[in-house]
């Protein structure tokens, strides 16, 4: 576990390592959102999308709302709005753009309620590892 904590540290502490993650998340996003659904998915939780879109946009929180700490010292309110804003500009332009893709719905308002939900508490969840890992003295 100490190795992961220090890991996870290194990681917080790199603003350009941050800014990349959060890059290669918005090219996830991108491929995902333009290629048609697997049709063979199997369903393992009720509204598995949901918990889909709440669990990866959370993720891109975590990796926006570090870089933003590292890169313009946001804290408190301010990160929550920034980083939720983005999340949800970025929600909503996926929804926009799965309605153009075969196979794929789009515009749902549930998925983008998941997504500002799940970018929301990845903010707080980072919050809480940098507590963490600060008390720690790591």
């Amino acid at each position: 576990m100490p190795f992961l904590r220090s890991a996870l540290a290194g990681i917080l502490r790199s603003g350009p390592l941050l800014w990349t993650l959060f890059v290669l998340w918005l090219g996830i996003l991108f491929f995902f959102s333009s290629n048609e659904s697997p049709k063979d998915m199997p369903t393992l939780l009720p509204h598995q999308d949901k918990v889909i879109h709440f669990v990866f946009y959370a993720g891109g929180a975590c990796a926006l709302a570090g870089a933003l700490v590292r890169s313009f010292s946001l804290r408190g309110a301010w990160l929550l709005t920034a980083t939720v804003a983005v999340l949800a500009l970025a929600g909503a332009l996926d929804e926009y753009n799965q309605q153009f893709v075969p196979g794929r719905q789009g515009m749902d308002p549930y998925d983008w309620a998941a997504d500002i939900f799940g970018a929301a508490c990845g903010v707080v969840i980072l919050g809480r590892l940098r507590r963490v890992i600060e008390a720690d003295g790591i």
